[in-house]
């Protein structure tokens, strides 16, 4: 990353590569976390899911030579050669082509990243449909709200997300609480609403309504 689009870089350029050092490796961080690429001792390694995401992005946008573009347009811009306006409707133009060129997708593509058999854990309490196990965890198809993959603070696992979804009382450790950490089962009564608050947007979701079981003292 650091050499990426050099050679297509003017000598007058100040910085080359993919962004900064901090820059690069937030976005090291990013494609690991989402799945894209995978560390291999001091390599790193694209994932399935990463070779088709290069496999199906339009050439202009996966090439070196744009970033070479940019950084050059950016110094002009920081030697007052180039207005930062005209810099950011040269953007706003790329992207307005890019969309009408490739506003179609076949049905091949749509494919790509789905996953040929999901693993269906049991039916959503609160609108019926499949509860399936995804790569960052079990959610419902419907994609209805409800928080089908915690309870009491804990990330269930599958087994214990299956009992949660046929309504049985479901042994979970760990649990956190005022005094420490607890073992206790949970017991599902229905489900019910509840909401945080992220980037400033109200976020509405479901979850299980619980009553706690606790183990017989030893």
């Amino acid at each position: 990353m650091e050499r990426a689009g050099s050679e297509d870089m003017g000598d007058d350029v100040e910085r080359k590569g993919l962004g900064t050092p901090a820059t690069r490796a937030d976005v090291i961080e990013k494609l690991v976390k989402d799945g894209f690429v995978k560390r291999e001792k001091k390599q790193m390694i694209p994932t399935e899911d990463g070779v088709k995401l290069i496999t199906v992005l339009p050439d202009v946008v996966k090439s070196p030579k744009l970033t070479a573009d940019w950084e050059n347009a950016l110094t002009l811009v920081s030697k007052g050669k180039y207005s930062m306006q005209e810099f950011m409707d040269g953007i706003e133009d790329m992207v307005k082509e890019l969309v009408q060129t490739y506003h179609f997708v076949s049905d091949e593509q749509k494919t790509v990243f789905g996953s040929s058999t999901q693993e269906a854990l049991g039916k959503c309490p609160k609108c019926g449909d499949d509860v399936v196990k995804g790569k960052f965890g079990a959610y419902c198809k419907n994609k209805c709200g409800m928080n089908v993959s915690r309870a009491m603070g804990a990330t269930l696992t599958d087994s214990q997300i299956k009992s949660m979804l046929e309504g049985k009382k479901t042994l979970v450790k760990g649990l956190k609480g005022k005094k420490g950490s607890y073992d206790a089962y949970l017991i599902p009564e229905g489900i019910e609403d509840y909401s945080y608050t992220k980037d400033g947007k109200e976020i509405k979701c479901s979850r299980y309504k619980i009553k706690l079981e606790f183990l017989p003292k030893k």
